[in-house]
């Protein structure tokens, strides 16, 4: 029954991916790629709660992790490529072709980046981790929902941020890149403090949905420019 918990939040996580792409597919209303957007975060919060479930159960870490990785490719691979396309069609048909060949690239670096955290957290077993090398999987495609998500407010200047937004993150998947590791950037925002109010004001606005990418953008920049070094002690290919 342990294992099968520990287990049952990384299928919540894959599944949300699954109904993402049902919803987009049975659901012919212009909600239905909001509501898809919605389940990429879902996703995300399962997978961030999987990890200390495996390990508060003393579940062996490679099973945890090699599962955790098979529901992301769902949830972080499959479904934010299909937002891209399905968001592409809504432009129009010649827009389609674009959209639908950055989802598959978006797609192939997901796959990429998953097989280099899974290589390296399975046979890693030293000091805890500070940074990411590239950047997680699961924040590309939170940048690609919330930016989605940003361009239904306002669809003129932002129509084309999806594709721009998921060529970067793209990239930044399969660099090299150290992004710093969301719990230590969720202490950082609560020690800095004033990263708080502005996302506040510019949410009150511009829209909660902007606000979102204004942070998700923020969080690209800072590991493009390298704003924090990594210690040796804390770095791990993940």
């Amino acid at each position: 029954m342990r294992a099968h918990l520990a287990d049952g939040l990384s299928v919540a996580n894959g599944a949300c991916g699954v109904a993402g792409i049902l919803v987009l597919l049975i659901w012919h209303d212009p909600r239905a790629l909001t509501i898809a957007c919605a389940l990429v975060f879902v996703a995300w919060g399962f997978d961030s709660v999987d990890g200390l479930a495996a390990r508060g159960l003393g579940r062996p870490r490679a099973v945890g992790e090699v599962m955790d990785s098979l529901c992301d490719v769902a949830s972080f691979g499959v479904l934010p490529a299909i937002l891209i396309a399905v968001h592409a069609l809504s432009l129009g048909r010649l827009s389609m072709v674009a959209g639908s060949a950055i989802g598959v690239l978006f797609y192939a670096c997901v796959v990429l980046r998953l097989r280099r955290y899974t290589v390296h957290a399975v046979g890693d077993h030293v000091a805890p981790r500070l940074f990411f090398e590239g950047l997680p999987s699961p924040v590309a495609a939170m940048c690609v929902a919330s930016t989605i998500l940003a361009a239904r407010v306002e669809p003129g200047p932002l129509a084309w941020g999806p594709f721009v937004f998921a060529v970067a993150c793209a990239g930044l998947m399969v660099s090299t890149i150290p992004f710093k590791d969301t719990p230590h950037l969720a202490v950082w925002l609560a020690r800095a403090i004033w990263p708080i109010p502005v996302l506040v004001v510019i949410g009150l606005a511009a829209g909660g949905a902007i606000a979102v990418l204004v942070f998700f953008a923020a969080y690209l920049t800072s590991g493009a420019l390298r704003l924090h070094t990594p210690r040796r002690d804390g770095t791990a290919s993940t």
